[in-house]
């Protein structure tokens, strides 16, 4: 099993680092996904996930794709940041202590769709290599 140890301090990645995210993004099991996950979540690297640090990366997720719906229907409101880590915390949270644990994280993701989808980063490429394929056709 390869494991992925970012520079989540100074926020950099190097190019091995790079090649093994990108080799479990495509084949990695599900669970190992979640800790990865986790472990970019976990900016302080002190085990465990609070709510300023949920908030810090699903505000870069909302600003960079707005997935945050209610619903499919358009015209549902998206929820805020706030909302949407109060929401994780009260599905996830188990013994309330204000802090998702690793467990808790890989529970409530696999429980919920809704928080697997939230919780889970989305860094497949498959759809971005798609379309470059397309583009790359029509020359």
């Amino acid at each position: 099993m390869l494991y992925l140890a970012c520079h989540l301090q100074d926020n950099t990645i190097d190019f091995l680092e790079y090649v093994a995210a990108l080799n479990l993004v495509l084949r990695g099991k599900l669970e190992h996904k979640l800790k990865w996950t986790f472990k970019v979540y976990d900016r302080d690297g002190n085990g465990c996930i609070d709510k300023t640090e949920l908030l810090e990366i699903v505000e870069s997720i909302y600003n960079l794709k707005k997935v945050c719906r209610q619903g499919q229907d358009d015209r549902i409101p998206l929820l805020s940041p706030e909302e949407v880590v109060n929401r994780i915390f009260q599905l996830v949270d188990e013994n309330g202590d204000g802090q998702l644990s690793l467990d808790e994280f890989i529970d409530g993701a696999r429980k919920d769709k809704w928080v697997m989808k939230m919780l889970q980063m989305d860094v497949s490429p498959g759809s971005w290599i798609n379309e470059q394929r397309r583009k790359s056709a029509l020359f």
